[in-house]
């Protein structure tokens, strides 16, 4: 038996990804091996794909954050989990874009029975991540105004609807044509191409924001520290802007300064989220968050945006639509 799996062993844009074939091994003790199901694609992947990742992963590796799948083999020692089990599974960025993945118990957790598979791996690392940042960082309460940046991507997409359930007034930047998507979960969109978000929240919303959430780094960090209200909140969650031509601005050196600075110049707490490195510190916390998460898939009180089902063997199409923002919401690969 064999399994398939794309590798990256050179820093660069999509052709970097190789698919390969190797012969199938048993899982050590403490390890299952999961057939996979669907696995998602993020831009996060893109980012250390292009090397361009503080503390990249070491070359070669296979992508993905997240997967779903059912559990084949169980090692030695392994308890909570049998075969025929429907699981997910978490890596701390590398390992997903596979036909079978081999996972540690803590790497892994239960899937709800009733649950898509599809569905499951469109919210573990989205809504896991908008979650936390929600519910953990900024301890959302019910009418506070809320500044979503990448408001039409995968994780704004679920903060969105997370925010929605959460009684949230929000505001997301988005280009026009994802407007609508925007609007679909009542927030009020602003064409981050054509319109200055903060000159807009500063006629429409005088009093500021009481949240704001950016992936994009760079200046726009900066920009939207000017946003908040005098209890307001900035969590910013990546440097997207890395991804941008002649963009050469060290990322690690600046999310580091941000952490040691801990506040703005007017005293606004700033919290810097990364989904593995909170999962590492609070593991709790994570599994706690991904169950809620799936009981609200389960409930059907959420539904996540799925832009495009990709097979497996398409990855390389699935980077090159995350890099041109030709999506909203989120990018799914599946096997049969």
């Amino acid at each position: 038996m064999f399994r398939s799996h794309w590798v990256v062993n050179q820093f660069g844009g999509p052709d970097a990804m190789e698919w390969v074939r190797e012969p199938l091994r048993s899982p050590f003790a403490g390890e299952v091996r999961i057939k996979i199901q669907a696995a998602g694609v993020a831009l996060g992947d893109v980012l250390r794909r292009a090397g361009k990742y503080p503390a990249s992963l070491t070359l070669p590796y296979t992508p993905g954050y997240d997967a779903v799948g059912v559990v084949e083999e169980a090692g030695a020692v392994m308890k909570h989990f049998h075969p025929g089990q429907q699981v997910g599974v978490f890596f701390n960025g590398a390992g997903g874009y596979s036909t079978h993945v081999y996972a540690k118990a803590d790497e892994v957790f239960p899937i709800p029975e009733a649950v898509d598979p599809l569905l499951a791996a469109a919210v573990i690392l989205n809504y896991v991540s908008a979650y936390q940042m929600l519910h953990r960082l900024a301890c959302a309460t019910k009418g506070e105004r809320i500044l979503i940046h990448g408001a039409s991507g995968g994780v704004g997409t679920a903060l969105l609807e997370l925010g929605k359930l959460a009684g949230l007034q929000m505001y997301g930047t988005a280009s026009e044509v994802k407007h609508a998507v925007v609007t679909s979960y009542g927030a009020i969109p602003i064409d981050y191409r054509s319109q200055d978000f903060v000159n807009v929240l500063r006629e429409q919303v005088p009093e500021g924001m009481d949240i704001v959430l950016d992936p994009i780094g760079g200046d726009n960090y900066r920009r939207s520290m000017q946003t908040l209200s005098v209890k307001g909140r900035f969590i910013g969650y990546g440097y997207t802007s890395i991804l941008q031509a002649g963009e050469s601005e060290d990322w690690a050196s600046a999310w580091k300064r941000l952490a040691e600075q801990q506040a703005t110049e007017n005293g606004n707490p700033i919290s810097l989220y990364s989904i593995t490195g909170m999962k590492q510190e609070q593991p709790d916390w994570f599994r706690e968050d991904v169950a809620a998460v799936l009981d609200l898939l389960a409930r059907g009180e959420i539904k996540p945006l799925v832009s495009r089902i990709l097979p497996l063997e398409d990855a390389i199409q699935a980077h090159e639509m995350l890099e041109t923002s030709r999506n909203a919401g989120k990018i799914v690969l599946v096997h049969a």
